[in-house]
């Protein structure tokens, strides 16, 4: 196991949090206490994200800013922020690290929490126990000196170097055999370390070792800050690079597996100058490094369009920067070539660029397949954009405990946006439950769940009230995705519109179709009594021709039934922009005394008829129906009274707030209203079937009574009689 992964596997397993970020906060490791302390499950969560984002900004924030700033670390409480949003007190270091440049290359900050503080001191031990046993198994050389150039502390790996103890070691300056000009050279730079604060690279540190032989050593030195910022001690890492050339060797033979082609390029005065590369450079360019070196340098084959991108890396270089780039070049072929080229700068004995290395691979089929779908991310946008629906992507947002607690806008079109009344900016990131609770007062957010869960889709139609930015009738389907669901939503508040005028004309249909069936029946009903009258006294006249009070009856007759016809008429007449009937003003008395008229006979002439109604007594209704209603009730009092030997019927008015209340009594055989009432104004009913009749005289007389918003009421005893107490609206100028 090398180095860094020993060091990682000990910060990883390291009882304080632990976080790495770049000059800027961009979070580019964390360790599992990190997690474990926030509540976080997988480090995905956290790499990308920036620090602040973890602390409640307060004055604490503004020390670690002025700290950092001057002393380059800090060290005292802070608020930390959980991925559950609850506060946890921590203690924290925050330390800068700096290039050999003086430039900062990463934020370090680790913390405990607050309630370990009774235990911290054992903890402390703990862990320098702990690094001290990680740090004897690391093969490089790590030592610590003071201010006074004495060791303070030396890993294993350094002691058996040196021939003593560790124990032995701390408050030496070296050994005795090592070459004093080689000591002070040490001093100087340790030196500059202790005053500048700064880090120091040595590329090839000489160090003359027991058995008599120089090896060289790769030595960083780094300057040890305590929580006020002072310098007191600093720490080196050394590794022996006395068998350089061959470890250089096998690097380009791991290199060559790795990668399409391995090369080293020279740095002088300021220009790069490729010197070696591995064969594969002409197998995939066509070009060997003497002909690039032969057309002027490689600048001479990069894409013009990427020449920008390669000046940048080539300063970034000049400043000792290790990096990646990714550019075109043309091939011998003059076909255009992908190249990401990875590369990296060495100094020399004295401090100074000299040496480049690099590993290049060619990612042309990489770009190729990250165009297309570059192209099918356009294409997938376009017609996101182009749905008739509002489509939204959402992520299921869990509990510590893997409970799904709320689902996260990751991505929606314009048109979802807009439906929301909310920039699309301004929702991604955000919790559709924590913006709109109605998706837990209507049972959408526990939906959601079962489709994510059951991996079943759901479709279904709601209704958005007043009060929101978009009311009205929706339609969704909702599906389930690995790790959330999508929502297509479609607005069909005009669809309902066109449906319920549908369903209305349906309706006016059926009136219509209904007032034809009414004028069939009423017809067929009412024109019987009259065409009867006509009749018999026609019969009448055959016997005596000269009778001229006949004559006159029978003009009488005929002349209700005109009326009667042109009633009739009026009642197939709807208009066609209201589909109304009209009302007309009708003179209650003389309308009674001419449907009187229609039942001169014989039986008629044994029936005493009284009519008490006011002679000023008007009613606003539609007169064929007015009239169908008169009809009904009058005929069913002269048919049930033909047994008696003298007949009774009264016709009188009175009056309410509300109604006109005609009442129509007649001394026939009754109704049992024990037996009948539930059935009295039903079709088909019938209670004498010794009497003829169809049994839709009074279902029509009550259907029409309450289409003009009226009633009908009904009093009788067996043998005694019966009355009908018809209600009809008092006069209003309206139509229905």
């Amino acid at each position: 196991m090398d180095i860094k992964s020993i060091i990682e596997k000990a910060v990883d397993e390291s009882i304080s949090a632990i976080a790495i970020s770049e000059p800027l906060g961009k979070i580019v490791f964390i360790n599992n206490a990190f997690l474990h302390f926030l509540g976080y499950t997988s480090k995905e969560e956290v790499v990308g994200r920036f620090a602040n984002e973890f602390w409640i900004p307060s004055d604490y924030e503004n020390n670690v800013i002025v700290s950092l700033s001057k002393t380059g670390s800090y060290f005292g409480e802070l608020q930390a922020v959980k991925k559950n949003k609850s506060i946890m007190n921590v203690v924290a270091q925050f330390n800068i690290s700096k290039s050999f440049s003086n430039e900062i290359q990463y934020i370090i900050f680790s913390f405990l929490e607050n309630s370990n503080l009774k235990s911290i001191s054992d903890t402390i031990r703990e862990t320098e126990n702990y690094y001290s046993q990680i740090l004897d198994s690391i093969s490089d050389f790590i030592f610590c000196k003071d201010t006074n150039f004495k060791m303070t502390y030396v890993n294993k790996a350094c002691a058996d170097y040196l021939g003593i103890k560790k124990a032995d070691v701390i408050g030496r300056y070296d050994i005795p055999e090592n070459k004093q000009e080689f000591i002070e050279e040490y001093h100087k730079i340790d030196s500059f370390v202790f005053q500048e604060g700064k880090q120091f690279k040595i590329e090839k540190e000489p160090h003359l070792g027991k058995d008599g032989l120089v090896r060289y050593f790769n030595t960083v030195k780094t300057p040890i800050r305590d929580q006020y910022g002072n310098i007191n001690e600093l720490v080196a890492v050394a590794r022996d690079i006395t068998d350089s050339e061959d470890i250089l060797g096998k690097l380009k033979l791991i290199t060559e597996i790795t990668s399409d082609y391995v090369y080293t390029a020279k740095i002088i005065e300021g220009e790069i100058i490729a010197d070696w590369s591995s064969g594969n450079l002409s197998k995939i360019i066509g070009y060997t490094v003497e002909d690039i070196l032969i057309l002027g340098g490689w600048i001479k084959i990069i894409h013009p369009d990427d020449l920008g991108i390669v000046g940048n890396r080539v300063s970034e270089i000049l400043q000792g920067q290790v990096g990646v780039s990714e550019y075109r070049v043309f091939a011998k072929s003059d076909e255009v070539i992908w190249i990401r080229d990875y590369s990296k700068p060495l100094y020399d004995e004295f401090g100074n660029l000299s040496k480049l290395i690099g590993a290049s691979k060619n990612i042309t089929i990489e770009k190729e397949v990250e165009t297309k779908l570059k192209e099918s991310n356009e294409r997938f946008k376009a017609s996101l954009e182009a749905s008739l629906e509002s489509i939204y992507f959402l992520s299921v947002v869990k509990d510590v405990h893997g409970t799904i607690i709320d689902f996260v806008f990751n991505e929606m079109n314009e048109k979802g946006a807009n439906n929301l009344g909310v920039p699309k900016e301004e929702l991604i990131g955000k919790r559709i439950c924590e913006l709109y609770p109605i998706n837990l007062e209507n049972g959408f957010f526990e939906q959601y769940k079962q489709v994510f869960l059951t991996k079943q889709p759901l479709e279904q139609d709601y209704i958005i009230p007043d009060g929101y930015y978009t009311p009205g009738h929706f339609h969704h389907i909702v599906l389930p995705t690995t790790d959330g669901i999508v929502i297509y939503n479609r607005n069909i508040s005009d669809l309902v519109a066109k449906n319920k005028e549908l369903e209305t004309l349906v309706q006016v249909t059926n009136r219509q179709n209904e007032r034809l069936r009414e004028y069939t029946y009423i017809t067929s009903h009412n024109l019987r009594a009259p065409i009867a009258n006509i009749l018999s006294l026609c019969n009448l006249l055959k016997d005596d021709p000269s009778d001229q009070v006949l004559v006159q009856m029978v003009e009488s007759s005929a002349q209700q039934l005109d009326h009667m016809m042109k009633n009739l008429n009026e009642l197939l007449t709807i208009e066609k922009d209201s589909h109304s009937l009209v009302k007309k003003e009708i003179h209650l008395q003389k309308e009674i005394q001419n449907q009187l008229l229609l039942y001169v006979s014989d039986k008629s002439n044994q029936t005493k008829v009284d009519v008490i109604i006011p002679k000023d007594l008007f009613i606003f209704t539609i007169p064929v129906y007015f009239e169908s209603i008169i009809n009904n009730v009058l005929s069913n009092a002269f048919k049930y009274i033909a047994d008696k030997s003298i007949g009774f019927i009264r016709i009188e008015a009175n009056e309410s707030d509300e109604f006109i209340i005609l009442t129509i009594t007649d001394n026939g055989i009754g109704i049992d209203l024990e037996k009948y009432r539930n059935k009295m104004f039903k079709m088909n009913s019938r209670f004498h079937p010794n009497i003829e009749g169809k049994g839709m005289g009074l279902f029509l007389t009550k259907y029409q009574l309450e289409s003009l918003g009226g009633k009908i009421e009904v009093e009788s005893q067996v043998d005694k009689g019966t009355s009908f107490l018809l209600f009809f609206p008092k006069i209003q100028r309206t139509n229905v």
